[in-house]
């Protein structure tokens, strides 16, 4: 038993950690990346640095809904699937902890960008562009990262279980 509870407060403790670190690194973001961007590399493989509000989801989706539209399904909607995913991950962590883990990540980049949403009219701080060559990847942040790893580790998970 005492194993459970340990396990589970690392996680909430390193949860906490995430969330704090993804706020002060879009906050950083916000502050520096004003008038300015940045590319970390000068080959055709780099990261650029760039600062977008983006009012909608994974790569602007949805951004031209009805703002009350927006609210029920950005807000709302993500608040009841963030709860609920992390509340499961929590539950299950002891039972399967990979699992677990993987969507624990996904509930805690919900609650990154839910935070944005909150307090910043609606909006996600984006500030990281992934280039290779003339390709490139949408603005994303870190808990947009915390969220693709958690479904792609779910996704290999079931592909492992597969017969």
């Amino acid at each position: 038993m005492y194993m459970l509870f340990k396990g589970r407060t690392v996680a909430l403790l390193w949860g906490a950690a995430f969330v704090v670190a993804d706020q002060l690194v879009k906050w950083l973001a916000l502050s520096v990346l004003q008038a300015n961007s940045f590319r970390l590399g000068s080959s055709p493989v780099n990261l650029a640095l760039e600062l977008s509000l983006n009012p909608g989801a994974f790569l602007s989706l949805g951004a031209a809904l009805p703002a009350w539209l927006k609210q029920l399904i950005f807000i709302l909607g993500v608040a009841v699937v963030v709860g609920w995913a992390g509340y499961w991950a929590l539950r299950n962590w002891a039972r399967s902890t990979r699992q677990a883990m993987a969507v624990y990540a996904i509930a805690l980049g919900g609650v990154g960008n839910l935070i944005d949403r909150v307090f910043r009219d609606g909006h996600v701080v984006d500030y990281m562009v992934f280039n290779v060559g003339s390709l490139h990847t949408g603005v994303f942040n870190l808990a947009d990262i915390a969220i693709t790893a958690g479904a792609l580790f779910l996704a290999a998970g079931m592909l492992r279980r597969a017969p």
